[in-house]
């Protein structure tokens, strides 16, 4: 009988309710950056200047480093000389209204006098004509350059490197001279002004969570106060079956970069019963 008596008290333990204030067990995870992302080349090259240092906070838009693009610069300027000389489209422009003059007055005088021959008018219109034709050809060709010198300023701007969002560069994976082939990677960049506190929590404790709801945090910081809430990003609509759990992303505010991503921290769950 002794020998049943532990056994008799755990199983009633069990039975008793816990008090409605009592937390479940934090579901610990991951936190990671809100933005991150390593950048690779898509053409060949010499790296031929580095604009920017691993630890340096770039905007949206700042060149990182380029690859030598000295044929690509000459072919820009090249198009751009082409698209900007339109003497000849101006000379074609003053022909089509001298000709166009030439024109009405002829056909002015064909109706109302009959100074002119039907054929003197026929040769004016197809003047006119010819005229239009040109203007029109060299305004295609215009249309054409355009095209030209936007396909050179884009295969100037892949051999640019620039910073795809605001962030803090992590990584340099290339010097001053090394020879980049495409996909290689060259940079790394981070934004960590927010990050993401991932967790997998078991399907019980996922009722109540929804995008959007606002949840209790705890995670590490380098100087206080550390982030208390976060708003829930996502979370799974299945559950793993061979686990059991719901992955959960929560989104949190990280100013100054007081939580370093990759640090372990806690979603603080609901209590049991609670209606808050």
């Amino acid at each position: 009988m002794k020998k049943l008596v532990p056994w008799i008290l755990s199983v009633l333990a069990l039975l008793v309710p816990q008090p409605l204030g009592a937390q479940q067990q934090p579901a610990r995870g991951i936190t990671e950056p809100f933005h991150d992302v390593t950048l690779s080349v898509t053409v060949p090259g010499k790296v031929s200047e580095i604009l920017r240092k691993e630890g340096d906070r770039v905007q949206t838009g700042d060149e990182i480093l380029s690859l030598d693009r000295d044929l690509e610069s000459l072919e820009v300027e090249r198009r751009r000389a082409i698209l900007d000389s339109t003497v000849e489209l101006q000379e074609a422009r003053q022909r089509l209204g001298t000709a166009e003059q030439l024109l009405k007055s002829t056909r002015t005088l064909y109706t109302s006098t009959h100074s002119v021959s039907q054929d003197e008018l026929s040769q004016k219109e197809l003047d006119a004509s010819v005229a239009a034709l040109e203007v029109q050809r060299l305004q295609d060709a215009e249309k054409q350059q355009k095209i030209e010198l936007d396909l050179a300023q884009a295969q100037l701007a892949q051999r640019t490197i620039v910073a795809p969002f605001d962030g803090v560069i992590v990584k340099l994976f290339v010097d001053l001279g090394d020879q980049c082939n495409p996909q290689a990677p060259v940079a790394r960049i981070v934004d960590n002004s927010r990050c993401r506190l991932i967790v997998q929590i078991d399907a019980a404790s996922s009722k109540g969570l929804d995008k959007g709801t606002v949840v209790r945090i705890s995670v590490p910081s380098t100087v206080a106060p550390a982030p208390t809430q976060g708003t829930v990003e996502y979370i799974a609509p299945v559950v793993d079956p061979s686990s059991g759990l719901r992955e959960v992303k929560i989104l949190f505010d990280n100013p100054d970069g007081r939580v370093l991503p990759g640090v372990t921290g806690s979603l603080i769950l609901p209590q049991r019963g609670s209606t808050n």
